[in-house]
């Protein structure tokens, strides 16, 4: 894969750590922002990218990392949510083409609707996938793939052989309003009235939270 984005990370802790690794091993371009000297030594020592041993919040800094070349910021710091806003806003006044992605301290991202052009919040990503493990090691066969929305979850469900839906078709299963079968993981079927539910396949759901613990039972039983 080709170097098709460049993207400036602020913050070479652990998030912008993995995140620049993750980037890079998809061939993209990345430069690293980083203030404290130790760590800009770490990230010398461990990965092979453009370290800028700085504060990203200075328009010195931000300027010296070519943000005119660059695709996207992620300011990444862990300083809070209103630090790694203000770096994105900054970025932008330098380079107004630029996408923005900023990390967050908690989970309300409508308020910060129109600041940035994306926000991530890793302590939900975190315990989703904490939450997922849980799941599978107590062999629910529940797993959330993505949240969507706040209220708008895709789930992968796991078909159990005794549950109300296993080996009906989807158009005589009573699925709840604010429900859809997207896909068939296993067999890769799109989904249609004729598709069957099958034990031990798994299948993505979107669903909404107030009706997701009956869609749940539904697949599980």
């Amino acid at each position: 894969m080709s170097s098709d984005l460049r993207v400036v990370i602020v913050g070479g802790q652990h998030v912008g750590y993995h995140a620049a690794r993750h980037l890079s091993e998809r061939g993209h371009d990345v430069v690293i922002i980083e203030k404290d000297r130790d760590r800009v030594e770490f990230l010398s020592d461990q990965y092979d990218a453009t370290i800028i041993q700085g504060d990203g919040g200075r328009r010195a800094i931000l300027r010296q990392a070519g943000l005119d070349r660059s695709d996207v910021i992620a300011a990444l710091t862990g300083y809070g949510a209103m630090t790694n806003i203000g770096i994105c806003t900054m970025a932008t006044e330098i380079d107004p083409d630029i996408g923005t992605v900023a990390r967050i301290d908690h989970g309300d991202r409508d308020e910060y609707t129109g600041l940035v052009d994306q926000v991530v919040y890793p302590e939900t990503l975190a315990a989703r996938a904490a939450t997922n493990e849980i799941m599978h090691v107590a062999g629910r066969g529940v797993q959330t793939v993505e949240s969507v929305t706040s209220d708008l979850s895709l789930l992968e469900l796991t078909v159990n052989g005794d549950a109300p839906a296993a080996n009906h078709e989807l158009r005589d299963v009573a699925f709840p309003k604010g429900a859809v079968v997207v896909a068939g993981r296993d067999s890769n079927q799109l989904p249609g009235p004729e598709m069957v539910l099958e034990p031990g396949f798994r299948y993505l759901v979107a669903v909404k939270t107030d009706v997701s613990d009956e869609v749940v039972r539904l697949f599980r039983g």
